[in-house]
């Protein structure tokens, strides 16, 4: 049995009429189910702060709204407005049933894993996807060596790495070449983007790895989390990878277990 929010905040795509119009929906029968709702984002301060947070859109929006789950620490779940769906597993269609399962407190819970990025000013960002270093100059490879728990591994000249969570392995990483990692698992899936080494392969390593990352040469480095803009490192700058203290948590109908979703995402169905 989950605990049962009195507040529920809403993160809606915007600039869509028809995902508005499943918001005001949302809110009108959370509000016949016995909920508050507030408009929610990661910026502002709320009055009443929810107890659960719901996303409404597609997976970028989930993120969005998951972000904020994890920092007022309560739980999330996504309905689903976008192409794909892979996190928002929740149709517009089963939003009453949604609702009612949340009432009774039956709907199920995930943690998934976070990452941490700790930047050279000693400011730490925290993401649910990825950890991307990617070069500044568009027709300059970089070169990034990696040290593993303080023990030199390689260099890599490549255009970027990728350091994903499971959760975010079938996100940017995947594009790159790495593999798709069952989220139920704990691991740090470290992917190399066009890679001009010997050393090009995807390397999973366990969650208590600590990951640093230095410029190896002049060429600049930026460094994003979940596509959020961290820094720019200079040569000699380092930025160290963890996981995340603290895990971020799904509410679930369990619609789609791993198999069914990565199936659904990938039209395996049509392979």
């Amino acid at each position: 049995m989950i605990d049962v929010p009195k507040t529920i905040g809403t993160v809606v795509l915007d600039g869509r009429p028809d995902v508005a119009k499943v918001g005001e929906r949302f809110a009108a029968k959370a509000a016949a189910t016995g909920f508050a709702t507030v408009q929610a984002s990661g910026d502002e301060a709320l009055s009443t702060p929810p107890e659960l947070i719901v996303g409404i859109g597609g997976d970028g929006t989930l993120l969005r709204a998951a972000h904020l789950a994890h920092k007022l620490d309560v739980p999330v779940i996504g309905i689903n407005l976008g192409t794909v769906g892979y996190l928002t597993e929740v149709e517009p269609e089963n939003m009453d049933e949604m609702l009612r399962l949340l009432a009774d407190g039956r709907l199920g819970t995930q943690s998934r894993m976070t990452v941490a990025a700790e930047m050279p000013d000693g400011k730490m960002l925290h993401g649910i996807n990825d950890v991307v270093m990617e070069k500044v100059l568009s027709q300059r490879v970089v070169q990034i060596s990696v040290e593993v728990n303080d023990e030199f591994f390689t260099t890599f000249r490549a255009d970027g790495l990728i350091v994903a969570t499971p959760l975010g392995s079938t996100a940017y990483s995947l594009s790159a070449g790495g593999p798709v990692v069952d989220p139920d698992l704990d691991a740090l899936i470290m992917t190399p983007v066009a890679p001009h080494s010997l050393m090009s392969r995807p390397t999973v390593f366990t969650p208590v790895a600590s990951l640093r990352f230095t410029v190896a040469t002049e060429r600049r480095v930026r460094v994003n989390v979940d596509g959020r803009a961290g820094k720019v490192l200079e040569e000699g700058e380092s930025v160290m990878v963890r996981a995340g203290v603290r895990p971020v948590r799904f509410l679930t109908m369990g619609t789609y277990p791993f198999p069914q979703a990565a199936r659904h995402q990938f039209g395996l169905d049509h392979a």
